[in-house]
């Protein structure tokens, strides 16, 4: 890869925050109701989140200061006031909805109404969630930190979540979600969103210590494989034995890779070990 190098000090704001948001992607999306000490409502999306402990479970995510004046937004300054906040899920079928209520309506101006959401009344706080969305956590304020205090600043919001709501249609039957089910909508730079349930792929994580990339032969190591191919064949636990019904002739290294490949493809991986062990047994 050929690199270039940018300077956030060298450069403005604007350049450093479309910058992020594209190549910090995709990022799930919290739709954040909170009310202020009038009573008044608020929605509004922030994809500057994520979940950051399960013992207690604690999420953040950060409204930044506004890029033109510098001025909080209102879901700060309500969280500020009423130290409670509650997190919807954006999916697929609410994702233009949660869009609508990304506007900068005037604080007094319900977003649930604005964009056309139903709220969901509360267990243990005042705001509600919303009622379009499968997963929705009651959270209480732990902390605020302010990161800069300037135009375009953060501001990391920790909450703890106190109720989860979670739609039965996307569990297993072990309690777990199901990701093709809850249809998680990611954000990305600009206008662009991705549907995760249709990008999902699995990683087998090894069990126990994989034997790293400093087991495997040179003549694998040093292939054109890929680094992603190369950690699949690195994850096992231990180099298995070689079968003697799978032992390869007449292959050339070009074809050996190119099976191998093909085999990982599929998570074929002790197969692709057979070969690789056949490969050095005929070549030893």
């Amino acid at each position: 890869m050929s690199y270039k190098k940018i300077d956030p000090k060298n450069n403005d704001v604007k350049s450093i925050y479309h910058l992020m948001i594209s190549g910090i992607s995709p990022r799930p999306i919290a739709l954040v109701s909170s009310i202020d000490s009038d009573g008044n409502n608020n929605l509004a999306p922030f994809s500057f989140f994520n979940g950051f402990g399960a013992n207690p479970p604690i999420v953040g995510f950060s409204p930044a200061l506004s890029g033109r004046t510098g001025l909080p937004k209102d879901t700060l300054l309500n969280i500020k006031e009423t130290k409670e906040f509650s997190i919807s899920i954006v999916t697929e079928s609410n994702v233009n909805q949660a869009s609508l209520s990304s506007c900068e309506f005037k604080r007094d101006v319900d977003e649930f109404v604005k964009s056309g959401f139903t709220k969901l009344k509360s267990e243990l706080i005042l705001p509600p969630g919303v009622a379009e969305s499968p997963f929705i956590m009651e959270c209480k304020l732990i902390e605020i930190i302010e990161l800069g205090g300037k135009p375009a600043s953060g501001n990391l919001i920790l909450g703890e979540v106190v109720m989860f709501h979670v739609d039965k249609n996307i569990l297993n039957i072990d309690g777990t979600i199901d990701p093709l089910k809850i249809s998680h909508v990611g954000r990305s730079g600009g206008p662009w969103y991705t549907n995760v349930n249709k990008s999902l792929f699995k990683i087998h994580k090894p069990t126990g210590l994989g034997i790293g990339f400093d087991n495997l032969p040179s003549f694998i190591l040093n292939s054109n494989l890929q680094g992603k191919d190369l950690a699949k064949l690195s994850g096992i636990f231990e180099v298995p034995e070689l079968n003697p019904n799978s032992i390869t002739n007449h292959i050339t290294y070009d074809e050996l890779i190119l099976k191998i490949k093909s085999l990982l493809d599929k998570d074929n991986i002790d197969e692709a070990w057979q070969f690789i062990l056949s490969w050095k047994k005929n070549n030893e």
